[in-house]
């Protein structure tokens, strides 16, 4: 069953900045309330922490994902930004390449951590990129990391990979039977057989169609190829 918003023991910001070779690029929450992102935009930008963003002309990208936006909520958001003198609005939409080619880009790049020991009940662990966990991952625990996460033990926690956008990004595992997987945004609890959490052994976790699936790690490599064919053709596309 895949669930559309679940309770983490984190609280993700509403508004993600990163700099690029450009800019600058706003990813905005897509679930929260109108009113409480605008909120946070105006504060981000107005309050004590506007300040930051004081200086010469800076080219910006505002990227609201696959939020639905009505001509008013356009409105009524963008103007926060072209508020700012100094910002020059580059791009405006959802998904937009900077987006993409930034996750991309990441991936390429990005660095894996080897953990080893156990991961214990309620024990919050986040790591940058890739994480290879040799060990268990109990009950309860919580691992979060912007790239995939491997566990080589049982996963019988919680488990979010791509907590920083990556779509891509997949949950493996030894012994698969965890509380609950997230991959970028979309939550999944594990399946159950009589009220009982399912084992299974060797499988991984990715989305497909904006949906979690889970396969056996048998077809791992076909998978990995089919991504990495994925990324290539981003990238030229990105690059032309």
């Amino acid at each position: 069953m895949i669930v559309n918003s679940e309770a983490l023991f984190e609280t993700k910001p509403l508004v993600t900045v990163k700099g690029t070779r450009d800019g600058l690029l706003f990813l905005l929450d897509e679930q929260s309330d109108l009113d409480a992102l605008c909120a946070y935009v105006s504060d981000l930008l107005s309050g004590q922490s506007g300040k930051v963003f004081d200086g010469p002309m800076v080219e910006i990208v505002v990227d609201y994902g696959r939020r639905q936006l009505t001509p008013p909520d356009c409105k009524r958001l963008l103007s926060l930004f072209l508020d700012r003198e100094n910002f020059v609005l580059k791009t405006w939409g959802g998904r937009t390449d900077a987006r993409q080619s930034l996750f991309y880009r990441n991936r390429a790049v990005r660095g894996q951590t080897i953990y080893h020991g156990m991961v214990r009940a309620g024990e919050p662990l986040s790591f940058d990129g890739d994480v290879v966990i040799i060990g268990d991952v109990n009950p309860s625990a919580h691992v979060r990391a912007t790239g995939d996460i491997y566990v080589f033990g049982r996963l019988l926690g919680i488990a979010h990979a791509g907590f920083d956008g990556d779509a891509n990004s997949i949950i493996a595992a030894t012994e698969f039977a965890p509380m609950q997987l997230r991959i970028n945004d979309t939550v999944s609890r594990a399946p159950k057989a009589q009220q009982q959490p399912l084992h299974a052994f060797m499988e991984f976790a990715y989305l497909e169609n904006g949906h979690l699936a889970v396969s056996q790690m048998k077809y791992f490599t076909q998978w990995e190829k089919a991504r990495n064919r994925a990324s290539d053709t981003m990238q030229k596309g990105s690059r032309a």
